[in-house]
C-alpha cells in the first residue's frame, strides 16, 4: 500500500502542474498495490493514467530508465514483424492470438478475462524463439528488452532473487516485451541431484512473482532445454509455444526468400532443401546469405554449386559444434 511519503508527493506534483512526476509517482504506486495482491486498484490507476490525454506510459527509448536497471536489461532493436517468420501455421496461429488478445486487452479486461502476456517459448537454437519476441515488440509498438541472466544470478546467496525483483518492478512500470533467454537458468527442476539449495529459492522467487505480475508488459521466456524445466512453471505460463527444425516446405520458403530473383533458371530447389534438411532456420538463412556474397563477388546469377559449397560448410561446422 502506497505509503504517507508517496501520497503526499503525488499531491505535491499535481499543484506543481508537473505531469510527469504525478504519473511517474502514481506508476509507482500501482506497481506498489500490484506486488500487494491489489491487482484490480493497481489496473484501475494504471487505465486512469493511460486516459489522461493518452498518455504513454511507455516511454520508447531505454535511455529514460533509471541507471539502476542498465546493467540488467538491455534493449534491442531487431526490426522482424509477423511477415518475416517462417513457421508453421499452428506457431502463426499463437502468435497472432497473442497480438489480438493484447490489442483488445481492455475489451477482456471488462469482461473480467486478461489478454495471455506470459509465454514460454522452447526448441532448438535458431527456430525463431528470438525472433518472435522481436516480432510481438514491433506488431505492438512497444520496446523489446532482454533480461541479462547472465548479470542477474550471482553466487552471493539473497542477491538474485533481489535483482530479479528489480527486474520484476520494472515490467510493472515500463510497458515493453521481457525476454529472458536461455531461461534453463533460472527454471531447472527443483528436483534435479545438482541442485542446491539457492537455485531452489532463486526459482521459487520467479514463480510467485510471474504470478503476481500482471502489467501491459509481456514476459517472453525461451529455452533450448524443456525437458529440463520444472514442472510447475508450465502452468504459470499462458501459452507455450513449440518450436522445431523447418519443414521441407518451410526450407523451400526460405531459400525462396533469400535468395529470390539471384537465383539461375537451372538451380533446383528441390535439390537445393535436401542438403539443409538438418539446419536450423537461422543456419538455413546463413547459407543463403554465404551464397548470395558469393554470387555478387564473381558476378554470376547464384549457381547449385555456390549453394552446395555454402551448406556444405555449414553443416561441416554443426557437426563440429
Amino acid at each position: 500500500m502506497a505509503n504517507s511519503t508517496q501520497i503526499l508527493a503525488l499531491i505535491n506534483s499535481h499543484l506543481d502542474g508537473d505531469d510527469e512526476q504525478f504519473k511517474k509517482i502514481a506508476l509507482q504506486i500501482a506497481a506498489i498495490e500490484a506486488k500487494s495482491g491489489h491487482s484490480v486498484l493497481s489496473r484501475a490507476i494504471t487505465d486512469a493514467i493511460k486516459q489522461k490525454k493518452n498518455i504513454n506510459i511507455a516511454p520508447r527509448s531505454f535511455f529514460a530508465l533509471n541507471n539502476d536497471f542498465s546493467d540488467l536489461v538491455l534493449e534491442v532493436n531487431d526490426s522482424y514483424r509477423l511477415s518475416d517468420i517462417i513457421t508453421t501455421e499452428t506457431i502463426y496461429s499463437k502468435i497472432r492470438r497473442i497480438l489480438t488478445e493484447y490489442n483488445k486487452r481492455e475489451l477482456l479486461y471488462q469482461n473480467s478475462l486478461v489478454n495471455r502476456s506470459k509465454i514460454l517459448l522452447t526448441g532448438p537454437s535458431g527456430t525463431g524463439k528470438t525472433m518472435t519476441a522481436s516480432i510481438l515488440s514491433n506488431e505492438l509498438h512497444i520496446p523489446l528488452f532482454v533480461v541479462r541472466l547472465e548479470r542477474i544470478i550471482t553466487k552471493f546467496m539473497g542477491e538474485t532473487s533481489l535483482k530479479l525483483s528489480k527486474v520484476f518492478d520494472l515490467i510493472s512500470s515500463m510497458r515493453g516485451v521481457y525476454l529472458f533467454d536461455e531461461f534453463d537458468a533460472i527454471g531447472s527442476q527443483r528436483g534435479m541431484s545438482n541442485e542446491v539449495g539457492e537455485m531452489r529459492r532463486i526459482l521459487n522467487s520467479f514463480l510467485q512473482m510471474l504470478e503476481r505480475e500482471n502489467s501491459d508488459s509481456i514476459i517472453v521466456a525461451a529455452t533450448n532445454c524443456p525437458e529440463i524445466l520444472d514442472k510447475a512453471l508450465f502452468r504459470r505460463f499462458d501459452d507455450v509455444i513449440e518450436y522445431t527444425y523447418p519443414t521441407k516446405e518451410e526450407r523451400l520458403e526460405l531459400v525462396k526468400k533469400n535468395l529470390g530473383t539471384f537465383i539461375d533458371p537451372s538451380f533446383d530447389l528441390l535439390k537445393a532443401s535436401m542438403l539443409i534438411e538438418r539446419l536450423s532456420h537461422s543456419e538455413i538463412t546463413s547459407v543463403c546469405k554465404d551464397t548470395l556474397k558469393e554470387s555478387l563477388l564473381s558476378g554470376k546469377n547464384i549457381s547449385f554449386e555456390m549453394f552446395n559449397a555454402a551448406s556444405n560448410q555449414r553443416n561441416n561446422i554443426q557437426k563440429e559444434a
